[in-house]
């Protein structure tokens, strides 16, 4: 093992060396492609954190080497060391970026690290994973999932004029695909830290946007979080604060369980249900929060539109009689 690791930090150092010496002698006699370019660009700025983050330093300087020599590999040797030295490739590149993930999930324990910088690394890491190393596995019937959705729906925000909205669907499709991913290298603490602070940023959203079509599709947004949020994180905590609060989450979840049977049935009636269930829980959630006052005023007026709030019968009775006031009847009774 001590053999091994000697070997590999020569070969590191090795790569490194071609960086620093030939690719940066080409840039400064304007000798260097894009490509080269770039990859100056990304040494130094991992080179950077040295100081600041030590150990996102030691890993992404790890990818970087390695990426780039694949990229050498691939373009320049035979199939036969290709498929030799990708198994080496994936085996070590895989963990270093399982390694950067849980090295992330704890900065968000971190006070003093910049929670949305932290969550931009994370959906980053995410989708240079799906880019860079997905291609390279075998292609199974999970990976063509995952890349099916990355290409139809993620790519596809991509292509067309992103609003400012845009950006938190992009991270939401992203995080549903990492428990594919990274199913043992992202706690679930983490992930629902992710879903919570995307909960947040969609009902700002919905405040700030005053073209209805806009509004509504950020409001469709809102509610596929929320499912999205439910099925992914809370439906499979283990872990609550009391047993009450387990409970009563529990009622909720099988409630929705229920009625999502509907869902081949009378998809219609489905999603009115979907809608009502999940508005009613965010209602009780953000009561009392005078900053949210305009959300929950959509709200109320979506749930009237869907039958979502319980309406009261009039069980006023009228008697005939002459009305009088209190001081009249006293008046009358001669007190």
């Amino acid at each position: 093992m001590a053999k091994y690791e000697k070997v590999y930090d020569a070969y590191l150092m090795m790569l490194e060396n071609y960086i620093t010496e030939t690719i940066y002698n080409k840039a400064k006699k304007k000798v260097s492609s894009i490509k080269e370019n770039n990859l100056l660009s990304n040494y130094y700025e991992v080179n950077s954190l040295k100081s600041s983050d030590f150990v996102e330093y030691k890993y992404r300087r790890q990818t970087l080497l390695l990426e780039m020599d694949w990229d050498i590999i691939v373009s320049t040797k035979s199939n036969t060391f290709v498929e030799k030295y990708k198994k080496f490739y994936l085996s070590v590149v895989t963990q270093l970026y399982k390694s950067l993930m849980r090295h992330y999930a704890i900065n968000l324990t971190d006070a003093t690290k910049d929670k949305q910088q932290t969550y931009s690394q994370i959906y980053n890491l995410i989708e240079d994973y799906i880019k860079v190393i997905l291609p390279c596995e075998e292609e199974t019937e999970t990976n063509q999932r995952i890349t099916d959705v990355y290409k139809k729906q993620i790519m596809t925000i991509d292509a067309y004029n992103k609003k400012s909205y845009s950006e938190i669907k992009r991270s939401m499709l992203l995080l549903e695909l990492s428990k594919f991913i990274f199913a043992y290298s992202f706690p679930m603490v983490a992930m629902d830290q992710c879903y919570a602070d995307l909960i947040t940023q969609a009902r700002i959203a919905l405040m700030n946007t005053y073209i209805d079509a806009d509004k509504f599709e950020v409001y469709q947004l809102l509610l596929d979080l929320m499912e999205s949020y439910n099925v992914n994180v809370l439906s499979k905590k283990i872990y609550w604060n009391t047993d009450l609060e387990k409970q009563e989450y529990k009622k909720f979840w099988d409630k929705y369980t229920e009625f999502k049977k509907l869902e081949r049935i009378d998809y219609a009636e489905y999603i009115r249900l979907r809608e009502v269930h999940f508005i009613m829980d965010d209602l009780n959630k953000i009561k009392g929060d005078k900053n949210l006052e305009e959300v929950r005023k959509y709200y109320r007026e979506r749930m009237r539109q869907q039958k979502g709030f319980r309406v009261l019968k009039n069980t006023c009775n009228m008697k005939s009689g002459v009305w009088r006031t209190r001081r009249r009847t006293k008046a009358d009774e001669g007190v």
